[in-house]
């Protein structure tokens, strides 16, 4: 069968780039470090840095229209990088190192048409952070004429003091492009007002764009879509959009500022901002309003029953079962906008599966604690030591259950306060737009070192924070752990820490048990037997072990019906799964695998999900490249990286 060999083919082929590990990344390529007193902070006053970032753009700007690598090579810095959102390698790439940053720069300018260089916006401002970490932030516009597009960036001038004459020479350490908007289409929140389709009676129905999702990441991009004149179709299973956090457990609540989870073109009202955390039915709310005002195109209640991709007319058709009948959809592009580490729940296989007679779930069906008293439950023990769990604890223990926390390995814990800090996500309070630029612009190895350096400097004053939660027993990580790092959590694992809301006193203060660095092997009639023997007695196990899907691959199928195609021309769910890209975790650019971006071996097909943050940044990303391929003006993706000189 034509389709089963094309999976088995296809399932093989090599990853690339490559997959890294991030913190190897940040190993290989620390932060550099200013011997304090390099820079004079008085010679940086008034225009000074206006001035510097001026001369160094036109030395830049006249090495690129040269095509003078050695010259362009020259003024970056020995670890330097370059990050592009779609401005000139229509793709998501970071390139380092000064001579492979400078030839990828003139191969990619020449395909785009960059037009009379880069431009200086506003003053560049210099930012002492740190006595070792200051530096000039230049913001940049520019133009290309293929496509006719406009583009924004950002250089980080970095201080290099010459050791023979004591002068300070400033080099670029970052260079960061990304595409703003297209000139056959601006995006216009005007267009958000018309009405959405009617979908009433209709046995098929044609669209640019089939969204899979009607959480935050499938209503952030159709409303980036929709604002660039692009028609699209949101199929949702649960009978409400924004139902994926309604029927999440009731005490969820967010555990970041609200400002950083705005969506594109709507605030969050203003009682719900900081210090207020966001809980569930607040989330689900906003999804709900947003989907209503801005009339998006959505079916509920809807179960995707099959879906093939015709290769030669680069088209899909799904077919849906919904309230109202069958639906057939033909789309131009399909999007998965299902999220990662959701779909699948998972609980560790262990002996004498059936034998506990209590109460045994997954936290995905765990709604709150007087469910689990209803059911004659006094006591509970909670699997897992990550923010769910947690959660779930604090409200056992309030409701009065004997409440206890299995922790099997020890767990990163980071304060509330440090996340919320104006310098961390707190700055998102202080403007949207700014905070995005600081930190999503930003090499992925870069923003992680910076984030661990504040969170490390945070925890080095107050070192005993923890002393009691260890000291009940409680395997610890904090950030004065060099070994810790958020970024690498969210990224690489999909979670496995804690944000400290306040629930660690619980445990600290003795008033919620632990049982630590055991692993559940076994049932018992009454409990749980661990790895060391010990057995203990609950009448409710609560699992908050996460989900077993970490990547698209492991669901992509199932989500689009299952089964397989007998036809050389068409794909079926099994020969799309085998095609498209690892997702989540990071590459050895430091890029987020196969997110918000051109797959490598299947056309029209995209994966958008992530954090909130990530939702509305990249919602752009991946609506400016659907609505280039749509008025055939999408270059092909750069992907290739020049070989450093050496």
């Amino acid at each position: 069968m034509a389709s089963s060999e094309a999976s088995a083919s296809l399932s093989t082929y090599r990853e690339f780039p490559p997959r890294a590990d991030l913190r190897q990344l940040m190993a290989e390529q620390p932060m550099p470090v200013l011997a304090p007193g390099t820079v004079d902070s008085a010679s940086m006053a008034g225009e000074q840095p206006t001035k510097i970032a001026i001369d160094i753009l036109e030395v830049l700007n006249t090495a690129l229209a040269a095509d003078d690598a050695e010259r362009l090579a020259s003024l970056f810095y020995d670890q330097a990088y370059w990050k592009d959102i779609l401005a000139l390698t229509y793709h998501l790439r970071t390139f380092n190192s000064p001579s492979v940053v400078a030839a990828s720069l003139i191969e990619t300018k020449k395909l785009r048409g960059l037009v009379d260089g880069f431009k200086l916006e506003g003053s560049a401002v210099f930012i002492p952070a740190t006595p070792v970490l200051q530096f000039i932030d230049v913001s940049l516009s520019f133009r290309t004429s293929s496509p006719a597009a406009t583009g924004d960036g950002r250089i980080l001038l970095w201080p290099v003091k010459n050791e023979a004459t004591e002068a300070v020479q400033w080099k670029i350490w970052i260079l960061s492009t990304r595409l703003v908007s297209l000139d056959v289409q601006s995006e216009d929140e005007s267009l958000l007002q018309a009405p959405s389709r009617s979908l009433e009676g209709l046995e098929s129905i044609e669209t640019d764009v089939f969204i899979v999702g009607g959480g935050n990441a499938a209503v952030a991009l159709s409303a980036r879509l929709k604002a660039l004149g692009v028609d699209s179709l949101m199929a949702e299973r649960n009978a409400r959009p924004g139902d994926n956090w309604a029927t999440r457990y009731d005490c969820l609540k967010f555990h970041v500022p609200t400002s950083f989870c705005e969506l594109p073109y709507m605030t969050y009202d203003e009682e719900l901002q900081a210090p207020h955390l966001l809980t569930k039915d607040e989330l689900a709310e906003q999804v709900r309003r947003y989907v209503a005002t801005f009339n998006l195109n959505i079916i509920t209640s809807a179960s995707i029953q099959s879906t093939v991709y015709d290769v030669s007319s680069k088209s899909w058709t799904v077919k849906l079962q919904t309230p109202a009948g069958q639906l057939k959809v033909v789309a131009k592009h399909l999007v998965q906008a299902t999220g990662l580490g959701s779909q699948k729940e998972y609980i560790p296989k262990l002996e004498n599966e059936g034998l506990y007679k209590g109460i045994n779930l997954h936290s995905v069906n765990y709604k709150n604690a007087n469910k689990l008293k209803e059911q004659g439950a006094k006591s509970v023990h909670i699997v897992g030591s990550a923010n769910t769990a947690f959660d779930i604890l604090e409200e056992c223990y309030i409701s009065g259950l004997e409440s206890a926390m299995v922790v099997r390995s020890p767990t990163y814990i980071v304060p509330l306060e440090h996340v919320c800090d104006k310098n961390s996500l707190g700055a998102y309070n202080f403007g949207l737009e700014a905070a995005d630029r600081m930190f999503l612009t930003l090499p992925t190895r870069v923003d992680a070192q910076l984030v661990r350096g504040l969170f490390a400097f945070m925890a080095s004053q107050e070192p005993n924070r923890y002393k009691d939660l260890a000291a009940a027993g409680f395997p610890v990580l904090d950030s004065t752990d060099p070994e810790q790092a958020l970024m690498c959590n969210l990224i690489e694992t999909v979670g496995g820490h804690y944000v400290d809301a306040g629930a660690t006193k619980l445990i600290a203060e003795g008033k919620a048990r632990v049982k630590a660095n055991v692993e559940p092997v076994a049932y018992t009639e009454t409990g749980l037997r661990f790895s060391d023997g010990s057995t203990v007695e609950t009448d409710a196990i609560v699992w908050c072990t996460g989900f077993a899907d970490k990547d698209a691959r492991d669901t992509v199928a199932e989500i689009l019906g299952g089964g397989d195609v007998e036809n050389k021309d068409l794909l079926g769910p099994r020969d799309i799964a085998a095609r498209i890209d690892p997702t989540w975790g990071v590459d050895i650019e430091g890029e987020i695998r196969g997110m918000w971006k051109r797959q490598t071996h299947l056309n029209n097909f995209w994966v958008m999900g992530g954090y909130t943050q990530q939702h509305r940044w990249h919602s752009r990303t991946l609506a400016l490249q659907i609505k280039a391929e749509l008025e055939g003006l999408l270059p092909s993706a750069y992907r290739e990286t020049p070989s450093a000189r050496q």
